[in-house]
């Protein structure tokens, strides 16, 4: 195999590797349901505008906090067009994607120009830092891609435009990257700002003259100022503010020991390697532009990894100001930023160990420096996995859960009681019914919170009691529901009615009156019972014109006692559902049907197979290692 041909196949593991692991959290902790924030940046600033023409254009540049989320929105308006509902496991699963491919790219850096030995350890870091929760509210929250777009678009502008010639191709890339980083979060300014560090410091050590580079350094400076003028102000954020240097200190101290929680002098050992880095960068002569491209490529390197040091760095102090008025831990959103120092200084390793020309003593500090560095970080991870798979996660799982039933029961029956409880996805449940009073954002709504479509019986078996009863328990006493045609076994549906055929005389068909989708394409999800899919047992959808069978309507196994989802394309045109129950030993129960948009359907798949797709790229991985070894063995 050729190197090249590794390259890309270890780069595409990696990519599934963090991608599968992600998609794997969230399937078992997220939730599609929009959360919190997603209420006013998306519902309110984006959906409701979009859809009812009201001046989308100014909702779309509207500050959500102190910040523009512009990025964030086009995304997430572009998959709910493109998916017809807002669904927030769709995001997240995007959002994977992209993170995915910032790790990626960090790792495809180091292994052009790092030591070929540190490749491997390499490879483990990015895949702890960006595959495993460390972050897990960005995980989880379909909203969080402002993270993601703020880290690649401030690194794409940080490695291109301080070493590219204006004009170019790469160069205005990197400008577009930087002013677009703009529009990820308050804080998008400081890739400039340390793009006119670096610009500044290569003029200085006289790598570039500044005749050449007089353009970098205006636009750098035009977009810096420009993001300072229209910094935005949130006087309701004005507590979470550093009031003292104290407490900005502490702040400060507490991000850069992450990932501890606890022993604030590790911060020291975390960063010392990107911090020897910096200083052999510093100490470079001047005047090299001569040098051969070797050295002049190995100093890059060293530059570019002091540089994405740095922007964390100005980032860490940032939100110290902005957000350690009560100088605590930072919160797990900003942790993806933290991560991104410590793959700055994973990278200053590898730069360290790749210097040439050392003295042995200098060399060995090298390697005590690589061994102190990797046990303080993978120590430290421990405890933060730890906690982030012993509590956080269950109980976002336990939060999840509730509100979803409050929300589904709310959007089922307008009963404001459904709300009136602690775990709702908005902080206020007065301002929650407000936005969901606006029919353009209902219809918007996802699985599993999205009322059913309506079912009215067309026709019942011939003579007798009806042959499927239907039971309603939305405005029941929960404590003593109804269970018209369900097993005394099973918890009766509280947010639609459903049609059963448990009970003594019980055998024939039932069939609905027509029903008109109200979308195009996409996926019908039923809530079935009993012994569906067993001899006797039917439930299918047919053609409202032609009573042709459009499809069998099976969950993947039988649920008995116990509610599981079934799955089937959605039919374009008015259709029908036909249940049949043929056996008196047996019997069934159904829900109405729900939409699920196309690619909501494909992210929950998508998520539901992720274990599997990680056990085969994790073997695939494991092979291609193999097959490294045996190419660099000596004939």
């Amino acid at each position: 195999m050729s190197k090249n041909f590794l390259t890309v196949a270890f780069a595409a593991c990696l990519f599934l590797l963090i991608v599968a692991a992600k998609w794997t959290t969230f399937d078992r902790y997220g939730s599609p349901m929009p959360d919190w924030d997603q209420w006013d940046a998306e519902g309110s600033e984006l959906l409701i505008p979009w859809v009812e023409g009201d001046h989308f254009v100014s909702h779309l540049f509207h500050a959500h906090n102190e910040h523009y989320v512009i990025m964030t929105k086009l995304q997430n308006l572009t998959l709910g067009l493109l998916n017809g509902q807002w669904d927030s496991r769709l995001e997240a699963s995007t959002n994977a994607m992209l993170h995915a491919a910032i790790a990626t790219a960090l790792w495809l850096f180091g292994r052009r120009r790092l030591t070929a030995w540190w490749h491997a350890a390499l490879f483990a870091l990015i895949f702890v830092l960006f595959g495993l929760p460390v972050a897990w509210q960005n995980v989880l929250g379909g909203f969080h891609s402002q993270q993601y777009w703020l880290l690649g678009l401030s690194l794409i502008a940080i490695v291109t435009l301080p070493f590219t010639r204006p004009a170019s191709g790469a160069w205005w890339l990197g400008a577009a990257a930087a002013l677009f980083a703009l529009a990820t979060m308050g804080s998008g300014l400081l890739a400039a700002a340390v793009v006119i560090g670096l610009v500044g410091w290569r003029c200085w050590q006289r790598e570039v003259r500044l005749r050449d580079v007089w353009p970098t350094l205006v636009l750098a400076a035009s977009i810096a100022a420009l993001g300072w003028a229209t910094r935005v102000d949130a006087p309701w954020h004005a507590h979470m503010k550093a009031k003292t240097i104290s407490a900005f200190l502490l702040s400060t101290v507490h991000s850069l020991q992450w990932p501890w929680r606890d022993h604030d002098g590790l911060g020291a050992i975390l960063w010392l390697p990107w911090v020897l880095t910096f200083g052999r960068v510093l100490r470079w002569p001047r005047g090299h532009r001569g040098e051969d491209a070797r050295t002049s490529n190995f100093l890059r390197s060293g530059q570019i990894v002091a540089a994405i040091g740095g922007w964390v760095l100005v980032q860490i102090a940032a939100t110290a100001y902005a957000r350690g008025g009560d100088g605590g831990y930072p919160a797990s959103r900003y942790m993806d930023t933290l991560a991104v120092g410590v793959a700055a200084n994973a990278l200053a390793v590898g730069w360290l160990l790749s210097v040439t020309g050392v003295v042995r003593a200098v060399r060995a500090a090298h390697v005590v420096v690589a061994l102190a560095w990797l046990a303080a970080f993978g120590f430290g991870c421990r405890p933060l996995l730890g906690t982030a798979f012993e509590a956080e996660l269950p109980d976002a799982k336990k939060y999840y859960n509730k509100a979803e039933g409050n929300m589904r029961r709310y959007l089922a029956t307008n009963d404001a009681k459904h709300l009136a409880h602690p775990e709702i996805p908005y902080p206020s449940a007065e301002s929650l019914m407000d936005r969901l009073a606006r029919p353009s954002l209902r219809a918007f709504m996802p699985v599993p919170i999205r009322t059913p479509l309506p079912l009215e019986t067309a026709a019942t078996g011939v003579g007798g009691p009806p042959a499927f009863e239907r039971n309603d328990a939305r405005s029941a006493d929960p404590a003593h529901p109804p269970r018209l045609g369900l097993s005394p076994a099973i918890q009766p549906l509280d947010y639609t009615p459903t049609w059963g055929s448990f009970g003594d005389a019980t055998q024939g068909e039932w069939r609905s009156a027509p029903v008109t989708p109200t979308r195009r394409g996409g996926w019908l999800r039923f809530e079935t019972a009993g012994q569906l899919g067993e001899p006797g047992i039917e439930l299918e959808l047919r053609d409202a014109a032609s009573n042709d069978v459009i499809a069998q309507v099976r969950p993947s196994k039988v649920p008995g006692d116990a509610w599981r989802s079934a799955y089937v394309p959605q039919p374009a045109a008015p259709f029908v559902v036909v249940a049949r129950d043929l056996d008196p030993t047996r019997w069934l129960a159904f829900s109405g049907p729900v939409e699920m948009g196309p690619l909501s359907y494909w992210a929950w798949q998508a998520n539901k197979h992720a274990p599997l797709l990680f056990m085969i790229t994790a073997a695939v991985t494991a092979l291609l290692a193999l097959a490294t070894l045996r190419v660099r063995r000596p004939e």
